[in-house]
């Protein structure tokens, strides 16, 4: 059941398709007691969740593809651009969230050729992102460096150029990382900084400046428990 107060899911507290970071499933209760609670620090626990909550809320994260909800025949041309939509799969999706996406049917009950075709304009461009992932056949080390540190090491056969790097936790054993780096080294073997980043939850996606790199090292620097495995992939 959705609402700002749950109680399965949460509403992130705001219509604009952006997600909180950090972004925890957590939530402590007591902090959105009821739906449309107001005052101080609503917004932010709806945005961020809590590190030390005691349910499991996810962000739900809603946008329209139109300015409302809606829909209008004076606004056709005011329908978000594919470039747009797959920002808004990296503020949702890309932060640990589930984007909601509102597309307001006509008054003939069918959806306008325009929304349709920045839908499909959007499957296609996150289809051809997500196509290759470059460190599918690559070697992977994880190593636990103390009570809330680790480290990730992967190899890859051949120095790749990477644009976007996707982490994930198994959510099914919970979410406890809250800060991260990732750093690159190419065939000249020096480490550079790549991305950082707070929680990673089921997906955490980072776009970067396209880089040449043969290795990455992911270090978890903080997390609310001893870290398990984190996956990782590259495109």
């Amino acid at each position: 059941i959705f609402s700002d107060a749950g109680p399965g899911v949460r509403w992130c507290g705001n219509e604009r398709g952006t997600a909180g970071d950090p972004n925890w499933a957590m939530v402590d209760p007591a902090r959105v007691p009821y739906p449309g609670a107001d005052g101080p620090g609503i917004i932010d626990a709806l945005q961020h969740g809590d590190r030390n909550g005691t349910v499991w809320r996810p962000a739900e994260v809603d946008v329209s593809i139109r300015p409302g909800w809606f829909y209008h025949p004076a606004e056709n041309e005011r329908v978000r651009s594919v470039e747009n939509l797959v920002e808004l799969y990296f503020t949702s999706v890309g932060r640990n969230g589930k984007l909601l996406l509102n597309v307001p049917p006509t008054s003939e009950g069918l959806l306008h050729s325009t929304d349709v075709a920045r839908l499909l304009g959007m499957r296609e461009a996150l289809d051809g992102m997500f196509a290759v992932n470059k460190a599918a056949r690559s070697k992977q080390r994880f190593t636990v460096t103390g009570a809330r540190s680790a480290e990730l090491m992967v190899e890859f056969p051949r120095a790749e150029s990477v644009s976007v790097i996707r982490l994930g936790e198994d959510i099914t054993r919970g979410q406890v990382v809250a800060a991260y780096r990732i750093e690159g080294a190419g065939s000249d073997g020096l480490w550079k900084p790549v991305s950082s980043g707070t929680t990673i939850g089921y997906a955490k996606l980072d776009r970067i400046p396209a880089v040449n790199v043969q290795r990455l090292r992911v270090t978890i620097d903080d997390a609310i428990a001893q870290p398990e495995r984190i996956t990782l992939a590259a495109y």
